[in-house]
């Protein structure tokens, strides 16, 4: 009896070793499982993030590209970069992306592109990628450009297609490639710093006001009124490349500066005839022949760019702007507030307003406004008379003179420092442009009416050209844009 229970006994503690053995297995084996699971998602973490990294970085290469159209300072370094300019000639004669019938310069496909880069070359790879001066180093590393593409587009009327592969992981083994298509803008150029129906007028005092322009040339499609004519500065390829305006210097020249008139020019009140020593680059009766280059920026495109990506104003009859166009009592704002800017770097991009009636201007629905800001920067497109004041002192403004004759290159203009500009950009006026004391520009003044001095003949305005003006190169407004519905991303 006895040994029987002891049997009972041994059997259970086996069947009980037993099963503790077939838990603990259990358990090893859900735990390798489980490790197993955990690795596995881990690596799939991985390539996920890895696979957003490449995407993200692809993208970040498209707007790195973009950003070499709109501005010359950002031009990749060690490379050609013409394919970034404007090469071809438009129907008006100027640079342009696209040719009189409209064809791109891109004209390259998929598998023959007009420009390639890839990493697979060494050469490629260090312009790319190098962490202190590739192109692309803002992605810290995190990914890698493998190749960048641009060819033509595939829809008419755009610009071109541009592809980038980015990489990401050990060996960049998660790549993802994105296409997509820009098209351009119709920026206008401008040829000229000052541009005026006339300049001055009969009734203004001998002592008339001056405006002239430095770096480039005045053209006015009538007469010109101005003071003696020793106070005309010269034009000299001996002139220095400063920023003093001419009533600072002790002989007033310039390199660039040309006088072009449709009409006849004053001095004192007195035909030019009437004087000795009228300077050499002052030019009369210069239309029809051989014909002045006034430039007339459209209303219906300007109106429909600021509509699109600037801001739109409309006007009442006491000079008060309101946005959007939609005149409310107590809505208006002084032309003064739209316009300012705090300082460079400040810009206001593109901003137009309208006549009173909102349609093309005609000299009986063009309104007035009043402009007395310390500082504005932008492109303005006024379509109505103005009266300019000169608001404090200015700010001083970073700028680069016109290269020299025959030349291009970025290297080749000489950087100046302007001080007290009152306006960094464009004043298009559809009306007068009449002034009140010393102000400068940096950039240009066009008006499609007279450019008058209002002060009795104490006012002046200088205009520095900026002669990225002449490529239809605009800050604040943008080159080329990502055509809707053109991002595509390849397998």
């Amino acid at each position: 009896m006895g040994r029987s229970r002891i049997a009972v006994r041994r059997d259970e503690r086996g069947m009980a070793l037993l099963a503790v053995l077939m838990v603990v297995f259990l358990l090893t084996l859900l735990g390798m499982t489980s490790m197993q699971l955990a690795g596995q998602e881990i690596v799939g973490a991985s390539a996920l993030q890895e696979e957003r990294l490449a995407h993200h970085a692809a993208e970040a290469a498209v707007d790195v590209v973009m950003g070499w159209f709109h501005d010359p300072a950002l031009h990749p370094q060690g490379v050609e970069t013409t394919w970034l300019t404007k090469r071809l000639v438009n129907a008006q004669g100027d640079a342009s992306y696209f040719d009189a019938q409209g064809r791109a310069q891109f004209a390259g496909t998929g598998a023959s592109p007009d420009v390639v880069f890839d990493a697979a070359h060494a050469q490629h790879d260090r312009l790319m990628n190098d962490p202190q001066t590739g192109w692309f180093k803002s992605l810290k590393g995190l990914a890698r450009i493998l190749k960048l593409r641009v060819y033509g587009a595939t829809r008419p009327g755009l610009l071109c297609t541009v592809e980038v592969t980015a990489g990401a992981g050990h060996t960049s083994r998660v790549t993802k490639t994105v296409s997509v298509e820009f098209g351009a803008y119709a920026v206008p150029a401008l040829h000229a710093p000052i541009q005026g129906g006339t300049v001055g007028n009969e009734s203004a005092p001998s002592s008339a006001g001056s405006v002239f322009a430095h770096w480039g040339d005045m053209v006015v499609r009538g007469k010109a009124y101005f003071p003696r004519p020793e106070a005309v500065p010269m034009k000299s390829g001996l002139a220095p490349v400063t920023g003093q305006s001419y009533d600072e210097m002790t002989h007033r020249e310039d390199r660039w500066f040309t006088i072009r008139l449709g009409g006849d020019a004053f001095f004192a009140q007195l035909p030019a005839e009437a004087w000795s020593g009228v300077p050499l680059n002052l030019h009369t009766h210069q239309d029809p022949v051989p014909g002045l280059k006034v430039d007339q920026w459209d209303y219906d495109t300007l109106k429909r760019m600021a509509t699109q990506f600037g801001q739109y104003y409309g006007i009442d009859r006491d000079g008060l702007l309101y946005a959007g166009g939609v005149i409310q009592p107590g809505a208006g704002h002084p032309a003064s507030e739209v316009f300012a800017s705090r300082g460079p770097g400040d810009h206001r991009g593109l901003i137009f307003v309208d006549t009173l009636d909102g349609m093309p201007p005609r000299p009986d629905n063009l309104g007035t406004i009043v402009l007395d800001q310390e500082y504005a920067e932008g492109i303005f497109i006024v379509n109505a008379h103005v009266l300019w004041k000169a608001g404090a002192h200015g700010k001083p403004v970073s700028a680069l003179s016109p290269p020299p004759e025959g030349q291009q290159s970025l290297g080749a203009r000489i950087p100046v420092q302007l001080s007290g500009i009152h306006l960094q950009g464009v004043l298009y006026v559809a009306g007068d442009v009449r002034y009140a004391g010393h102000l400068k520009v940096y950039g240009g003044v066009v008006a499609q009416g007279a450019i008058v001095d209002g002060t009795n003949g104490s006012g002046m305005l200088d205009v520095w050209y900026n002669h990225d003006l002449r490529d239809g190169l605009v800050q604040g407004m943008p080159l080329v844009f990502v055509a809707p519905g053109s991002w595509q991303a390849k397998i």
